[in-house]
């Protein structure tokens, strides 16, 4: 008599062969990422998983199906490659087949989309936690990197499509750095870090499964709380690791002219607190790119998928 495994995710076929809809190359499995050891990490019979060889952007590809039809369920999909990656305006992400997490998540959502911005936020919290726990510190640069030692290690995109019946998703991508090559740092042009620095090149190329199962996992959580309660409980917890807090910085945003404050933090709402001349503002996520002030200190390296 044969038992059936409930707590191991559901691991969904392409939509098609060839290209499907959203461009992306669907043909075999990603060879890098084994299906059987994420499923194993994983453990989460709510998730349907998605493992491809190459692809445009994992965002782009489930955002327009989204777009088309909400998923029932949650979607995790991660590439070994991907082509034209995009991360917060629309900057390149700069990857390697097995030097990099790219995946991204669709989740079906209720809470409305006005107020869903700081989501991002929520993630990034739970990806810096997560992290902690297996002895990596990390600060969060608002709205979106994660950095260790100051650098750019991650990064986190969420986008929100609704389908013609008025159903909502929320997918959100991650890029993380596990292995920086040279080539790719010349590329770049800007110090970033790798979380290779921590555990040494093989043994993070070795468990890739087991930290995007880790990181996804957290972020499936954390997006599900949040839009059941918000952000405002974590607003203590994310100011404990944002970076520069206390600090002068420069903010560009929709204004020609760039603004310079004081970081105080973030909101209830989960929106930038800085200090001005003119008194204290609240800049809403998305709409600024944030640097510390002063000469030599820009951090152009943007995620993620």
């Amino acid at each position: 008599m044969s038992t059936r495994d409930t707590t191991a995710p559901r691991v969904a076929p392409d939509p098609a062969a060839g290209l499907d809809p959203t461009g992306a190359a669907v043909g075999e499995a990603a060879t890098v990422l084994s299906r059987d050891l994420l499923a194993r990490h994983l453990q989460r019979p709510d998730v349907d998983l998605e493992l491809i060889a190459s692809t445009t952007s994992t965002n782009a590809d489930l955002f327009a199906r989204a777009h088309l039809s909400a998923p029932a369920r949650a979607i995790l999909r991660a590439a070994t490659r991907q082509t034209a990656g995009r991360g917060r305006r629309n900057r390149p992400w700069h990857g390697s087949d097995t030097g990099s997490l790219l995946f991204s998540l669709a989740l079906p959502w209720r809470r409305d989309p006005a107020a869903g911005a700081a989501v991002t936020l929520a993630c990034g919290l739970a990806v810096a936690e997560c992290l902690s726990a297996h002895g990596v510190d990390v600060q969060l640069k608002w709205p979106n990197d994660v950095l260790l030692g100051g650098r750019k290690l991650a990064g986190i995109l969420t986008q929100m499509a609704e389908d013609p019946r008025g159903a909502r998703t929320l997918v959100i991508g991650m890029g993380l750095n596990l292995v920086v090559e040279p080539a790719q740092r010349l590329a770049i042009g800007q110090p970033v870090a790798e979380l290779a620095e921590h555990f040494g090149k093989e043994a993070v190329r070795g468990a890739r499964e087991a930290w995007l199962a880790r990181l996804a996992s957290a972020m499936i959580d954390a997006a599900r709380r949040f839009d059941v309660s918000g952000f405002a409980a974590l607003g203590p917890r994310y100011n404990a690791r944002l970076a520069f807090m206390g600090q002068a910085v420069t903010v560009q945003g929709l204004d020609p002219a760039p603004r310079r404050g004081t970081v105080r933090g973030v909101d209830e709402q989960g929106r930038l607190l800085l200090e001005c001349d003119d008194g204290l503002h609240a800049l809403i996520s998305g709409e600024v790119s944030l640097r510390a002030a002063g000469p030599g200190k820009e951090d152009d390296h943007r995620p993620p998928p």
